[in-house]
Order: C-alpha cells, then structure tokens, then sequence
C-alpha cells in the first residue's frame, strides 16, 4: 500500500513539473539574479524549476546559470555535499567548453566566469579543505582578469593568499597582499575591509599581535562609520584575541564574553564558532581546564569546515589529556581520525572528478573541432556544386581536388599512426635508459659504500700494529684516514644522486616542508635501494641509527605499516 501511494505522489510531481506553465526568458534570468548566492530551500525550488524551464525553451544561458546557482547551494547550505558540488561543475564546464568565444560572446560575459570559478575555488578551499583542488579553478580566473579591472584582480590575489594561508605559509600570504593596500583608493571600503581582514588574520597566525591589533582597529572604524552591526562585533571578536595574545588573558576574556552576549542575543551563527572557540583558548591559558573544555565541545557542535572541526578535535583531546581524563581524550582523537579519513576520500574523489572532467571537456572539444570541420566542408562541397553549374571542366577539377583531399587525409591519418608507434617506441627507450641510469647510480654508491668499508677495515688492521713505533707505517695510517674522511664526504655521492633525481628532493619539500636535508638523504639513498649496511657505510653511521632513521621517517611521511618506503617514493617519483 505505502509502495503504491509512492508511486502515486511521484507521478503527480512529475505530471505537475512536465505541464509547469513556461516562464518568460527575461523572468528566468531576473529569478536567477535574484536567489543566485542564496542558501535557502526555496532557493533550491528556484534554480531547479529555473533548470526544468531552460532546459524546455532550449536557453543555455539559464541552463549554465543553474548549474552555476546548484553548485553554490551544495557548497555552502546545510546539505553541503562534495559530489553534487563536482557534479553541477562537470555540467557547467562541459557546457561552456562546446560554446564559441567569438559566436557567444554575450553568454559568456553574461556567466561571468571569473566569479564561477572564484566561487568554486573558495567553496574546493574553504568549505571542503581542498586546496589544491580550489588552486586549479583559481588559475582559470587569471586570464579573465581584464586591464584595469582592480576589483577581481584584488579579489584574485586574496583567493591566492587564503591557499597560502591553509598551508601555513603565513608570510608568502602577506607577500601576496600587503602590496595591495596601495590600490583600495579606487576601489572601495569594502575591498579595503577584505584585505585588511586578510592580512590581519596572517599576522594573529604569526602571532603578531602588535601588526594585527593596528589594523583590527582599523576595520573597527570602518564598520562604525558604515553602521555595520555584523562586522563591528566581528571585529570586537578579533580584538578580544589580540588581548590574549598581548598577555592581558582578563581583558581578553571579558571582552569575548561580551561579544559571545551579542552573538546568542542575536543568533550570529556564523561569528558564534570563532567566539566559543576563542573563550576556550582563553580560559586554557587562564588555567581553568573545565571551562575550556566545555567552550571547546560547544565549538565542535558549532564548526562548519572540516578543517575547523579537525582542530577543535585536537584542541579538545589535548585539554582532556591535561586533565586527565585520557578516555575521553582517545574518543576525541578517534573522531578526529575519522574526519581525516573523510577529508582524504574528499580528495580522491575531487581528484577523480577533475580528471574525468577533463577527459570529457577534451572530448566535447574534440567533438567541436569536428563539427565545425564537418561545417567547413559542406561549405566547400556547395561551392563545388554551385561551380558545377558553369563548366563541365569544373566539375574535374572539384572531382580531382576532392580524390586528392581524400589521398591526403589517408597520408596524414597513416602518418598520425607511424607518429603515435614512434611516440611509444621513444618512450619506452626513455623508461629503459632511466632505469639504467638509475642501476649505475645504485652501482657506484654500493662501489661507493665497499670502498669505505675496506678502508676502514685496513686501518684497523694497521691499528693493531702498535709496536714499535714505525715512522712510515705512521704516515701511511694518516693516508689512510686521510681516504677515509674524503670517500666519507657525504655530499659527493648525495649531491650525484640528487642530481639523478631533481625532482624527487622537490616533491618532498613540496609535499612535507618540514623534512631535513638529512632525512632528504635517507630518502634519496633508499630510492636507489640500498641496504641498511650500504646506507650507514655512505653516511658514516651505525646500522642501527639508519633503522631509527626510517622508522620516524616512515611516520613523518604517514606512509602504511604495509608500504614500503621505497614503494611510496617510486609512487611519488611518478605522480
């Protein structure tokens, strides 16, 4: 019975969809002006009843422009969700790549593109903690950018900077957009609040309360002299820890607390996180550990982005780990795990949806290309027709020129052919002469490794000469550690095999900035695949030291208790 009603109500919802009355052109687009940015449900019932309409009057402007308004919604409403985000993205993009600069030019001016992909970025970056992934749409945004045109410049710079500063690179951030400042003359307050608000959080990053504190100020002005209630509390939100990072932890705790009255008073959801979260750091210090952890699990509750919540986890464990409550303190840690393994599968399937995106937006050019190819020669062919009329010696020529054109097409497709067979062949030469090189590195550093060990096996052979005292025996024993210490130069050999492997020390320092360039050796050595001997001889240390080393280096890279560390940098070396 309850199947049967189901079924029933769904086909009422699709008989009510399919004889919708059709809305006029000029409404679809003012709708989409008007809810575009909204997270509401009834937004949601908008663009999708814009999307059935379009899709009806074949009009690919409202078509593209809710793909544009979905991807949005799924971004940043409650039912946030990575797969519907990449799905309404793929739509969008396939759609626009089919879609002539010259032949569409009001289309694409009216999707403006730089605000689609700035949009996607910060959503990738900012709602889902993929960075990189939110990088590679902001890339797009830079050839869009028009001569003058210092709002999305600006707007640019800053979406490049939050990435920056996701990566803890605090001063390349700053870098980014100090110099900015100088061109907010033309551009408004508001742009002028954004840098600010920017710059400032690098500096409480970097623990500079003396450069944040100035420009929180700052903003405080602005918003008083705008009226901006939001932004006034917002700021007084960030003052309050400016206090705390200035040593006066009272003042700092007072001044949230006043806030956090605001917030709750008002339903400021949005500023009710960083409050809370700010309360529990203030009360940590203070030394009061109930209260910090009771502010610390409201935050959590409160916390939107993933990367919030993983730290509000830590926060939290630690503070249960001080007081001494360690169950708690695992449970805390085992949720944040979990939250991990969720941002990881996030980016796989970014990843994943990025490069069949790719392949299909190729294709669909690919199928462009061919139509517009296909255009051309009917063009060609009722030019032919149309001299067939005049002259019989016409009608050879066309004949002629066409058997021709298609001789010629056959030549360059059996030539694409020889091509891609010689393409393969050089690269499979290239595999194996890379493979080579790499076993006579591998050769000369075992070479390397023996020539240490008989040198030092010699001198202590002549070592236990001891009596008597013979001058030239002497003399050759300092010849000997002389060797020793010059074939033990570790840097000739790292610096040999760096140069075999440029960009493995590169992808390393890019992937996990904090190894040093002694775990780099490590690294580069067990690349080559030299044994833990072979690599305590060349670095003149014991085999157990080169155990310890790999250990905590196989941590530090997070790589499986199943993983090799040289299967993990052979998959590194070809990523």
């Amino acid at each position: 019975m309850s199947i049967f009603f189901f079924t029933l109500l769904l086909g009422n919802i699709c008989y009510a969809q399919n004889n919708e009355p059709l809305i006029k052109i000029s409404d679809l687009d003012s709708l989409h002006n008007q809810f575009y940015g909204q997270a509401s449900e009834e937004a949601y019932l908008v663009h999708n009843k814009l999307l059935r309409q379009s899709k009806k009057l074949s009009y690919d402007q409202g078509i593209l422009s809710a793909y544009k308004s979905l991807m949005w919604y799924y971004g940043v409403s409650s039912k946030a969700n990575i797969d519907s985000v990449l799905h309404y993205a793929d739509l969008f993009e396939t759609k626009v790549i089919t879609k002539s600069i010259k032949a569409d030019t009001l289309l694409i001016k009216a999707l403006k593109l730089p605000q689609y992909y700035l949009n996607k970025g910060q959503i990738l970056a900012n709602g889902f903690g993929l960075p990189e992934q939110g990088l590679e749409s902001y890339f797009k945004i830079y050839p869009l950018i028009s001569e003058g045109d210092t709002r999305l410049f600006i707007a640019y710079n800053v979406s490049i900077a939050e990435i920056y500063y996701h990566k803890f690179q605090y001063d390349k951030a700053l870098e980014v957009l100090t110099p900015l400042l100088k061109d907010t003359v033309n551009v408004g307050s508001f742009t002028k609040k954004i840098l600010l608000k920017n710059i400032s959080a690098n500096y409480v990053q970097k623990e500079m309360p003396e450069k944040s504190y100035p420009l929180h100020k700052e903003l405080l002005n602005l918003a008083i002299k705008t009226n901006e209630v939001s932004e006034i509390w917002w700021t007084k939100n960030q003052l309050a820890n400016d206090y705390f990072n200035l040593g006066d932890f009272q003042k700092a705790i007072d001044s949230a607390l006043v806030v956090r009255k605001y917030c709750l008073e008002n339903k400021e959801q949005q500023l009710i996180f960083n409050n809370t979260a700010y309360l529990s750091t203030f009360y940590h210090a203070a030394g009061n550990l109930d209260k910090a952890i009771a502010y610390r699990k409201e935050a959590i509750q409160l916390a939107h982005g993933s990367e919030y919540k993983k730290d509000t986890y830590d926060r939290l464990a630690e503070y249960y780990t001080e007081n001494k409550q360690y169950l708690k303190a695992i449970e805390t840690y085992q949720k944040k795990d979990a939250l991990v393994d969720s941002l990881r599968s996030n980016e796989k399937k970014a990843l994943s949806n990025y490069i069949d995106s790719n392949i299909k937006l190729l294709k669909e050019k690919q199928k462009s290309q061919q139509i517009s190819f296909d255009i051309e020669l009917l063009e060609i062919e009722n030019k032919k027709q149309k001299l067939y009329y005049l002259s019989i010696s016409t009608i050879l020529v066309s004949i002629i020129l066409i058997l021709g054109s298609i001789l010629l097409f056959r030549k360059y497709k059996k030539g694409e052919k020889i091509i891609e067979v010689l393409k393969s062949n050089e690269k499979k030469l290239l595999e194996e002469k890379i493979i080579l090189r790499e076993n006579e590195l591998e050769a000369s550093a075992i070479a390397f490794s023996q020539r240490i060990e008989t040198l030092t096996l010699i001198k202590n052979e002549l070592n236990e000469i001891k009596k008597p005292v013979i001058p030239k025996l002497e003399a050759a024993k300092q010849k000997v550690n002389d060797l020793i210490k010059s074939a033990s130069d570790v840097s000739i050999i790292t610096k040999r095999i760096e140069s075999e492997y440029p960009t493995m020390s590169a992808k390393l320092l890019n992937k996990y900035p904090n190894l040093s360039d002694t775990q780099i050796r490590y690294c580069l050595l067990t690349k080559m695949n030299l044994s833990i001997k072979e690599t305590a001889t060349i670095l003149n240390v014991t085999p157990d030291t080169v155990k310890v080393a790999r250990s905590r280096l196989k941590k530090k890279l997070n790589i499986p208790t199943d993983v090799s560390i040289k299967i993990f940098l052979d998959q590194l070396s070809k990523e």
